[in-house]
């Protein structure tokens, strides 16, 4: 590697670089050692890297070849006398006066004549190529002006240089390997200056000097040039070119300033950006346009340095502007572009509402909340309120209002925003439905409805997914509602992920349409509609937990708690602050999971923490379900009393949806499951009553009706085995499951018939199957057979698949009637099971059982499993 510097001579040892690039080193061997004819040669680098360097090694060779050289004499005469067995040394072809330029292309027509020319990529003539050209045919040019990590390595090994390889691999990342820049890097490095800063930042003001510094010594033109550049972010594409700028860009990739491309190294944009004048930004921004704003859009280090200087609403607008661009796919840079466009100058009450929109997006509901009030005073204060685009500004304004009540779990405040500012578009009459739905305000339901012919305006996309969500959620109010009304719902959610819009909104359609389709019982329906918005992109960025959450909550109810427990991960993982609302529907997600495959201990748990979540939230329609699974879960965790509150609010709101069916039967069953689990079969009776009304009209409610009255028979001691199984089977049709397989172990449990609980305890693991923990994940692309640890574990040569389950369950700690319980057994028969697997181990005592399922299952032995001792499961696991 050449590693040539203007440094002084004081810094020459370190500097001053007699190594070459191993590729090089064959080739400048050859030359100096070419014996028979005289060497002949091409060398091109850019400034820099190391031409005169490598004339002067090859003079040394030859010397000490006893070769004859000639460095370029003062004259062409002196050229054309030259012999031609001697070598002609030039350098810096491209400068030579037009007079020794011809003598120079005379002694390159001769094959036989000794030359090597050193030029660089940038100026050419006819005669500088044809001697090029003429030169190539000997061999390769040798090309120099970019080193490898290998060639520094080699280069500080020749030189007895030591510097640790972090720091080769940082200045090869400021440099990108530019021949002049590395060296200058290597002559500054410092190591007591990057012992706390893995940056170099020392380093690279060491190299800001420097590069400023050269620019000072070329053209104006290329300086220019090259500032336009730097002022581009690295990520994105250049400026548009300009008539003249190839040859510019050569010019500049000439001086080293740009590599071949046009693209600057790190080091040189961190130089330009750091040097260049508010004055010559300012200037550049008009030309400039999107570069500026994909510098602010990328990881650009430096941007906000750059741009904290600048005060002109022109850059504002085009920072502005591409934040318009990011708002949907990438909020979080979108807010980074307004806030920089704001501090540019550009504090319009249009960016305002911007901001909010942003803030909003990422999960901040605090700061969209005091922007939207802000720009909603502004709206009010300025001139021309009264004019269509100022109303549908503060419409959309309203809007979002609206939907950061929402999402802090007050839909309350979101209908009360809409009765203060009534829509005047369809779409924001649509999202007034949605919000006095939520509240069951029926007075704003009817005061919402935007008359078509008020709406003289051509139907769009999102207008039309508006206007479907409006009708389909006014049909589910009706009192024979069927699957019917799911049309317009579904339709709407799919209008809506075609429309790409991440507008604020109290609950997207998708998740409405989702939310109608479970009240239906129609889970399958549900679970397409979530999957087909989530691939889509339904809402944006800020919807998609909501939508993640909305599947692991589906797949609770189908029976696949591995799915939901994914789900609930992916939401989890997804950028942004979570809001209150979607806090609560992943609590009731992890209640639902511990109720059904947990045990005392998780479901006490996943219930504390989940009454904080639903302290925090008021109760809505579109939050029916999972409140009714918090309510029956506080019942039997013995907590009942904390979410009595919620379970008459949530009545409150259904009577003020005038008792709809399709709304009513969820929160009428839940108050039925609470009344069981509690032992209060007085409190059972005004829902019985409400569902059996309702279900004149509604099939699920009639089922519920229908389940609930036998329910109360098998708990006052009389089991109809098929009114069990027919009633268990018509709730699980409707995607209760798990309350189906209780009321078949409930049966199970009250009959003195032990064919009869045998049979309906078959029948409850049938609905609600408990899925086989693996103790290992299986790799991807694993065959199916292998997947399943019940075929190929020790402890399926020793234990039938029952006893495996059994064990698994003793190794949770749960006694005899917890472990009938989970996998709908009776008690007698878990301990049945727990004999058989002794006698099998050949264990002598309770704790010589556990050791040795523990060895057979390659269980972790827990200090909690001690005899006496109760553990918690992996609220995790998938058993």
């Amino acid at each position: 590697m050449l590693l040539a510097t203007d440094r002084p001579a004081a810094m020459a040892a370190r500097s001053g670089a007699p190594g070459l690039p191993r590729r090089l080193r064959p080739v400048v061997d050859a030359l100096a050692a070419r014996a028979g004819r005289a060497p002949r040669a091409l060398v091109v680098g850019t400034a820099g890297s190391g031409k005169t360097t490598l004339l002067q090694r090859l003079e040394d060779a030859f010397v000490a070849g006893e070769r004859d050289v000639a460095v370029m004499p003062d004259t062409a005469g002196e050229i054309v006398r030259l012999p031609a067995a001697h070598v002609l040394l030039v350098d810096d072809l491209h400068l030579l006066r037009p007079e020794l330029l011809a003598a120079v292309r005379r002694r390159a027509d001769d094959p036989d004549a000794g030359l090597i020319v050193a030029s660089r990529p940038w100026p050419t003539t006819d005669a500088t190529v044809t001697i090029a050209r003429l030169l190539e045919h000997t061999q390769p040019a040798i090309v120099l002006g970019h080193v490898s990590r290998s060639d520094v390595l080699d280069d500080l090994e020749t030189r007895r240089l030591s510097i640790p390889t972090v720091c080769v691999d940082r200045v090869l990342a400021l440099t990108d390997g530019v021949s002049w820049l590395v060296a200058e890097a290597i002559a500054a490095h410092d190591e007591r200056d990057c012992v706390d800063d893995a940056s170099h930042r020392a380093l690279s003001r060491v190299l800001d000097d420097r590069v400023a510094h050269r620019l000072e010594t070329v053209d104006a033109d290329i300086r220019t040039f090259v500032e336009r550049r730097c002022l581009v972010s690295a990520h994105g594409p250049a400026p548009a070119d300009r008539e003249g700028d190839d040859e510019l860009a050569l010019r500049a990739y000439a001086e080293g300033l740009l590599l071949r491309g046009g693209r600057a190294a790190p080091a040189v944009r961190s130089a330009v950006r750091s040097a260049a004048s508010a004055q010559t930004i300012a200037l550049l921004t008009a030309e400039l346009g999107d570069g500026l704003t994909l510098a602010v859009a990328s990881d650009d280090p430096d941007y906000a340095a750059m741009l904290s200087r600048l005060h002109t609403p022109g850059l504002g607008a085009a920072l502005a502007d591409q934040g318009d661009r990011l708002l949907d796919s990438h909020p979080e840079r979108a807010r980074e572009l307004y806030q920089a466009a704001w501090d540019a100058g550009l504090q319009a009450t249009a960016l305002l509402e911007r901001r909010a929109q942003a803030a909003w997006a990422v999960g901040d509901l605090d700061e969209a909340a005091v922007l939207t009030e802000a720009a909603r005073t502004r709206v009010d204060d300025e001139p021309g309120t009264g004019d269509s685009g100022a109303r549908e500004h503060a419409d959309r304004l309203t809007d979002l209002a609206a939907a950061v009540w929402a999402a802090r779990g007050m839909l309350a405040q979101s209908a009360a925003t809409y009765r203060a500012m009534p829509p005047r578009t369809a779409a924001a009459s649509a999202r007034a439905t949605i919000a006095a739905l939520g509240v069951g305000d029926g007075t704003a339901l009817a005061a919402a409805k935007t008359e078509p012919d008020e709406l003289a305006a051509m139907p769009s996309t999102l207008g039309t997914a508006m206007t479907l969500v409006d009708r389909g959620l006014r049909a589910t109010l009706a009192a024979d509602a069927t699957d019917a009304v799911l049309v317009d719902l579904i339709r709407a959610s799919e209008m809506y992920t075609s429309a790409r819009t991440s507008a604020p909104i109290a609950e997207p359609p998708a998740v409405i349409a989702a939310i109608v389709a479970l009240h239906l019982g129609d889970t399958v329906t549900a679970q397409s509609i979530v999957d087909d918005a989530i691939a889509g992109g339904h809402g944006g960025q800020w919807a998609r937990p909501r939508l993640l959450l909305w599947r692991a909550w589906i797949a609770v109810q189908r029976v696949r708690p591995h799915d939901a427990r994914l789900a609930l991960a992916q939401a989890d993982a997804q950028p942004g602050v979570r809001s209150p609302r979607d806090r609560l529907l992943a609590r009731a997600v992890e209640v639902a999971l511990a109720r059904r495959y947990g045990d005392a201990a998780d479901l006490a748990a996943a219930w504390r923490t989940a009454h904080t979540a639903l302290l925090r939230v008021d109760v809505d329609a579109f939050l029916f379900l999972p409140v009714t699974e918090l309510v029956s879960a506080a019942a039997k965790a013995g907590d009942a009393d904390r979410a009595a509150q919620a379970l008459e609010r949530a009545l409150e709101v259904a009577d003020g949806l005038g008792g709809s069916p399709l709304w009513t039967a969820a929160v009428r069953w839940a108050g039925v499951q609470r009344s069981i689990l509690l032992g209060r079969p007085d409190e059972l009776i005004p829902h019985a009553h409400a569902l059996v009304a309702a279900g004149h009209h509604s099939a699920v409610a009639a089922a519920m009706a229908k389940a609930g009255r036998i329910w109360t028979s098998v708990l006052a001691g009389t089991v109809d085995p098929d009114a069990v199984e027919t009633a268990a089977q018509q709730l699980a049709s409707f995607g209760m499951a798990w309350d189906a397989a209780r009321l078949a172990g409930h049966g199970a449990a009250r009959s003195t018939d032990r064919r009869v609980s045998a049979r309906l305890l078959a029948r409850a693991r049938e609905l609600h199957p408990i899925e086989l923990e693996r103790t290992t994940a299986p790799a991807a692309g694993e065959p199916a057979a292998a997947r399943a640890d019940s075929d190929a574990s020790p402890a399926a040569e020793v234990l039938s698949e029952r006893e495996r389950e059994v064990a698994r369950l003793v190794l949770q700690g749960k006694t005899y009637a917890e472990i009938g319980e989970a996998i709908f057994i009776s008690p007698r028969t878990a301990e049945h099971h727990i004999a058989h697997i002794r006698r099998r181990l050949g264990a002598t005592s309770r704790s010589d059982v556990i050791a040795k399922l523990r060895l057979l299952m390659s269980e972790p032995a827990s200090a909690a499993d001690a005899p006496g001792t109760e553990t918690d499961a992996d609220p995790h696991r998938t058993a």
